[in-house]
């Protein structure tokens, strides 16, 4: 599999028409405000990254999204990071799969990216009001409470909730440690991740759960996008 940073315009449209026919094909349930701009913030200045099987590279399985906290600010206030260095944050969204396969990739793939960026922590915005995504991320931690989303409803009105959720320290190092474990091949910066296709039976991620990993989303099309 080869993870790619995606840095023409070209590429990063490809992503955003990819995410959306992705996120079609499963029936959304979420809608971002008619002012909100937060998905587009993230879409237009975050690090796009795309999973390709090298039987077929010229076509996108998926992606996510991925910035540093000296780059640009967390998406929502909370959680309070200020006992972290800036520098080595980084918070994931816009996360998308067109198959089971490609989100275990993503996942492995990220996991061996951030220990060649050297992140301390790892931000997401899980859903968990009306749909708990959370629990598809066991290896994270809750930092504070389940928060309202200003930024996005449902389709049918309803206020949607998201969860701050961590992984940081000795615990991201070993997701780190187990993605690495099977080698891989990096260029151009890292711009280029090559590494071999993930099994279900070998998550990366070891103690979260893999089912429906196709279907897993970070949140409505905001920038909190799983």
């Amino acid at each position: 599999m080869e993870l790619r940073l995606l840095e023409s315009d070209s590429e990063r449209n490809t992503y955003r028409a990819g995410m959306l026919e992705a996120r079609a094909a499963r029936g959304g349930k979420f809608r971002e405000t008619a002012r909100s701009r937060v998905s587009e913030i993230q879409l237009t200045f975050a690090r796009l990254y795309g999973i390709f099987d090298e039987a077929e590279p010229d076509r996108l399985l998926g992606g996510f999204s991925l910035h540093c906290l000296n780059e640009f600010s967390q998406s929502f206030p909370v959680p309070n990071l200020s006992h972290l260095a800036p520098d080595g944050v980084y918070e994931a969204g816009q996360l998308w799969a067109r198959t089971h396969e490609a989100a275990l990739a993503l996942r492995k793939g990220s996991m061996i990216l951030l220990g060649l960026l050297q992140a301390q922590a790892l931000l997401i915005y899980p859903l968990v009001i009306p749909r708990d995504i959370s629990q598809f991320y066991k290896v994270f931690k809750r930092v504070g409470p389940p928060f309202e989303l200003p930024f996005a409803e449902t389709v049918t009105g309803d206020k949607v909730y998201m969860q701050a959720m961590l992984l940081e320290g000795n615990d991201l190092r070993r997701q780190v440690e187990l993605a690495s474990r099977d080698g891989f091949e990096t260029r151009r910066g890292h711009s280029v991740v090559r590494f071999s296709s993930p099994s279900a039976a070998h998550s990366v991620v070891s103690s979260c759960s893999v089912r429906n990993a196709s279907t897993i989303e970070q949140g409505p099309r905001t920038g909190t996008d799983g």
